[in-house]
């Protein structure tokens, strides 16, 4: 090699390692951005010509930066609803308009918060795109799931919930077993009573107050009467206090099996009775036959032929008319079950208290699951999927183009694309309130930065060394 060849080749050294140390300079300075993918220095040598001989002539070196773009970073917790971390394989997919009618780019920055229209954007101006959910939880459209054109901007704004009336309630009590003993004390007319809200059909929040009384004999040479009696009263319905008896929308007496009955039976409710005007127990009927109607001339309320409320000896339900005429079926619990209303030793405690139904709401709260679905939570307590975030996968993730905003072109050399939802396939899942961190490692990059600093050193003494050897050959002339 000659003098000449020598300085051509410490010169691409010198161009070569200056070209690394671009690369390390650019990620020591974003080692703290969001989703950043670090840059790799490769070098390869450069050979002029080549024979069969072996000699070859050297021309130095070359370098290609490489992003490392399918090398993860830690996933952080930040707190922030609205923030996406992907868990393994996989790329958010973002456009560059809030209309999705710009670029589709993929990224894994997911910093996203919500701008003055409630489009949820990331730092870098791009806007989370998914597919939207209708109140079913299903996909709004019929596009195809692999389909980029199916994806729309994730909007968080103006979203409510509409009201819906209460259906079904469940409500089991346990009654203390000592008060149905014989006394001339009987207990307070409103000793054991709760109250439990429903919504009405228009989405109003109504209360029905349940109140127990124990069926107290005067002879007290007599057993307990293992006997109550319960009313339901409903807000919406009639005037004055909570119990006024305007309210009264149910009625029925229990009677339970005492301790004789064995461990699987006592406590459980043996019979139901109706109540005539006066109050006084009224046994409906055969408990294994004819207990789901009334009999004829025993009413619950001051019409003797009309009861309030009917009893499904099937699934354990009193069904009484509230807000006027609406039909609500309460579960109290079947004949000699124990999962319904018990007569056991202990205090009057409520076991169950459940019911269905909303009122109107306005959004609170946004937050994504593991499987990417954007979860709206509303003021009524009530919640529900919005928006699908699906995630791009690629055949070869380090062939995407990059682009400015840690986000990537989708190129011909990354492959095609594949929408998954995440956790599905090959796709990584996703957590909300977290996000990407960068890549880089601050000890290697300073490491390689002295190793890169020697280099371009001894290439520069290499440089001037030829330059003197040059000079000689010239002095030669002289």
């Amino acid at each position: 090699m000659t003098a000449i060849n020598a300085l051509r080749t410490s010169t691409s050294g010198l161009n070569a390692q200056a070209n690394k140390l671009a690369g390390i300079s650019n990620n020591i300075a974003n080692s703290s951005t969001v989703g950043y993918k670090r840059v790799d220095t490769q070098f390869e040598s450069l050979v002029l010509e080549g024979s069969s001989s072996g000699s070859t002539a050297l021309a130095g070196t070359a370098a290609h930066n490489r992003v490392e773009i399918s090398k993860v970073g830690q996933v952080q917790s930040t707190g922030i609803d609205t923030d996406i971390a992907v868990n393994g394989n996989g790329f958010l997919v973002v456009n560059e308009g809030a209309g999705s009618d710009g670029k589709y780019l993929a990224t894994r920055a997911g910093s996203f918060r919500p701008d003055a229209n409630g489009n949820l954007v990331n730092s870098a101006g791009y806007y989370l795109q998914g597919v939207k959910l209708g109140a079913d939880g299903l996909p709004v459209g019929s596009m195809g799931d692999n389909n980029l054109e199916s994806l729309t901007t994730v909007n968080i704004s103006d979203t409510s919930v509409a009201s819906s009336p209460t259906t079904e309630m469940t409500f089991w009590a346990n009654l203390p077993s000592t008060q149905t003993a014989p006394s001339l004390t009987k207990p307070e007319a409103n000793a054991y009573v709760t109250s439990v809200d429903y919504y009405d059909a228009l989405g109003a929040s109504q209360t029905l107050t349940y109140r127990f009384q124990p069926v107290v004999l005067d002879d007290t040479t007599t057993p307990s009467s293992n006997k109550w009696t319960m009313e339901i009263f409903d807000s919406a319905t009639g005037t004055g206090t909570a119990t006024d008896g305007s309210r009264l929308v149910g009625q029925v007496a229990m009677e339970f099996w005492d301790q004789t009955a064995g461990a699987n039976k006592a406590g459980t409710i043996k019979a139901l009775y109706a109540l005539n005007d006066t109050g006084t127990p009224a046994k409906m009927g055969d408990p294994a036959s004819t207990l789901a109607g009334v009999p004829t001339g025993f009413g619950m309320g001051a019409d003797d032929t009309t009861p309030l409320g009917t009893y499904n000896t099937i699934d354990g339900t009193l069904t009484v008319n509230v807000a006027g005429s609406v039909k609500l079926p309460i579960k109290i619990g079947r004949l000699d079950s124990i999962s319904g209303m018990t007569q056991l030793a202990g205090n009057y405690t409520p076991v169950k208290v459940e019911k269905d139904g909303s009122a109107f709401g306005l959004l609170e709260r946004v937050s994504v699951e593991n499987d990417g679905k954007v979860i709206a939570t509303f003021s009524n307590g009530q919640s529900r999927a919005i928006y699908q975030v699906k995630l791009a996968i690629f055949p070869n993730a380090d062939g995407l183009n990059p682009v400015r905003g840690d986000a990537y072109e989708m190129s011909r050399n990354a492959g095609a694309v594949r929408l998954l939802t995440a956790g599905e396939g090959n796709a990584g899942t996703t957590s909300g309130g977290a996000l990407e961190s960068s890549n880089v490692d601050i000890g290697t990059e300073l490491t390689n930065l002295i190793e890169t600093q020697r280099a371009y050193s001894s290439n520069a003494s290499v440089v001037r060394t030829a330059d003197q050897m040059l000079e000689e050959a010239t002095n030669l002339k002289r």
